[in-house]
């Protein structure tokens, strides 16, 4: 008699474990499905009818054109809506998709700035708002998006500097794509990026940014594979130590006011497919070992 009331003691409290997990995982769609809804309601263009013929109530989220959903929770995993021709505001009401990684609304017509709410967003890998009519400063919040790989904000108009924040205190640390082209932001590129270990692009083009690089620019950089910032007022010499960022395939540093000697150490970047250094202030000789990237230099 004994054994029969602990097994159905037992069994009363698994049913009621799963009873709880189902009514959770319930719950928890409902609240992805909310937070959608909210997303769709701050739109005021939405020229496709993707929104409003694909995003009912009546289905599933999973089943929503440009939503994934992920296969053990249910909960939604990635946003993808780049493209669509979308307006409106981001609307703060997406922190509470927790479990997004995933994020692309680029190439769309959103405006405003980004929502603080979305710092909620803690497991996010990939961020690309890039292509729209976003304005204000760059967010300092990012900086506790602490799984944050890619991080694209191009062609809006973000303005001020780029918060030194972002890269203090190991904040940032995964971060592998910086993105921040034709922009209008100002200032230097602050020093914490170039401690990034894993960081394999950096492109800031055509901004108004200014000052000069770091010399030991290359001492952590040993993953990076394109340095893009053209067209911005930076200065100064390159730095000699360049030749440590090895795995550079990219280096464009077009258009700026950078002077001095070329250092003879690009010559060894063997890795190099594209050499940009035209409209600078470089005076000296062009050095042998730099002679097949040449029609890529200006010297004025």
């Amino acid at each position: 008699m004994g054994n029969y009331t602990s097994s159905f003691a037992l069994s009363i409290l698994l049913l009621h474990s799963i009873a709880l997990s189902l009514g959770s995982t319930i719950l928890n769609s409902v609240t992805d499905k909310n937070s959608l809804i909210s997303f769709k309601n701050s739109t005021i263009s939405n020229p496709h009818s993707l929104l409003s013929s694909n995003w009912s109530q009546n289905t599933s989220v999973c089943n929503w054109i440009g939503v994934s959903c992920g296969l053990k929770h249910g909960r939604v995993t990635a946003l993808n809506l780049s493209g669509y021709g979308l307006a409106g505001t981001v609307a703060p009401h997406l922190r509470n998709l927790t479990f997004l990684r995933y994020l692309d609304i680029s190439s769309n017509s959103f405006t405003g700035i980004l929502p603080l709410e979305l710092s909620k967003l803690r497991r996010l890998k990939v961020m690309n708002v890039g292509d729209n009519s976003f304005t204000g400063e760059i967010p300092t919040w990012l900086g506790s998006l602490p799984q944050l790989e890619e991080l694209y904000l191009y062609n809006n108009t973000f303005l001020g500097t780029i918060p030194a924040s972002l890269f203090n205190n190991s904040n940032l640390s995964s971060l592998q794509v910086l993105d921040l082209d034709n922009n209008k932001l100002t200032g230097p590129i602050p020093r914490g990026i170039f401690d990034v270990t894993s960081m394999r692009e950096i492109r800031i083009r055509n901004n108004s940014l200014s000052g000069r690089l770091p010399i030991d620019m290359c001492n952590n950089l040993r993953n990076i594979v394109t340095l893009s910032i053209s067209g911005n007022q930076f200065s100064g010499d390159i730095p000699p130590n360049i030749w440590e960022c090895k795995g550079l395939q990219l280096l464009d540093l077009s258009l700026n006011h950078f002077n001095g000697k070329i250092p003879s150490g690009i010559g060894s970047l063997s890795m190099l497919k594209e050499l940009n250094l035209g409209i600078n202030d470089f005076h000296g000789i062009l050095i042998s070992c730099l002679s097949i990237y040449s029609e890529f230099i200006h010297y004025s």
